[in-house]
């Protein structure tokens, strides 16, 4: 055996490690947690579970968060959501926060370490030869802002095409934060007022993200015919 092959053996074999690992998490927690799947989406469940496992509770909401972002096995507005019921609108926010970002940082690092093989597995080659040319293309940290203050994209996985870049891992993550923050704390402060019984500021979010819904869909074509320019000029430009 030389050494290529023992190399790509040996990076097989964490990826197969980490992948295990991150699986295994979630199916730890569904077999030791009683009813884990009704008090992972139910907000009453939740509370009433915090309300018995404090700690535990805040450390699972963590992981829960941070899983998120590194699988997308569930929507991020919904752990959000139950984040604010919860934990309240300051501290489920920074906790959402924290989540967010070290889940950014690992993904980043884990495309990083182990390359476009890995990230493969997760996004399509001609998304991720896409993805990649944009984010190269000079201007990758605005391209960042753009894709994660649109909703619906496919933001995860961006961020494993982002570890094949030349962007840094601590700018990148930042800027990424930064973005997700607007809709995560209207997500927050709508969960965390409907708790607390202020329908006024229940409606005063939901006025407000429908606003910014409508003109992001209006501009959307805009927006996405700005990143196709950018796409086509990197793609033009000489290897």
């Amino acid at each position: 055996m030389n050494d290529s092959n023992g190399k790509n053996i040996v990076k097989w074999l964490k990826i197969a490690i980490f992948l295990a690992v991150i699986v295994g998490i979630p199916v730890y927690l569904f077999l030791a947690v009683p009813d884990f799947g009704h008090i992972l989406t139910d907000r009453e469940a939740f509370k009433a579970f915090m309300s018995v496992h404090e700690r535990q509770g805040l450390a699972i909401y963590l992981v829960i968060q941070f899983l998120q972002v590194i699988m997308g096995f569930l929507p991020a507005q919904i752990i959000q959501f139950i984040g604010g019921f919860v934990f309240g609108i300051a501290a489920g926010f920074i906790l959402s926060l924290i989540g967010t970002a070290v889940g950014t940082f690992v993904a980043f690092h884990l495309a990083r370490h182990f390359g476009r093989e890995f990230v493969s597995l997760f996004v399509k080659e001609k998304n991720l030869n896409k993805f990649v040319e944009l984010m190269d293309s000079g201007r990758g940290y605005t391209i960042v802002i753009l894709v994660f203050l649109i909703p619906g994209l496919p933001k995860d996985i961006f961020t494993y095409a982002a570890g094949l870049t030349r962007l840094r891992a601590f700018p990148y993550t930042l800027m990424t934060v930064i973005a997700r923050a607007p809709a995560m704390l209207a997500t927050i402060l709508f969960s965390g007022f409907l708790e607390a019984g202020n329908y006024t500021g229940v409606s005063i979010v939901f006025v407000v993200i429908a606003a910014l819904l409508i003109t992001i869909l209006i501009k959307r074509k805009s927006i996405f015919a700005y990143i196709e320019r950018l796409h086509a000029r990197t793609s033009s430009k000489p290897q």
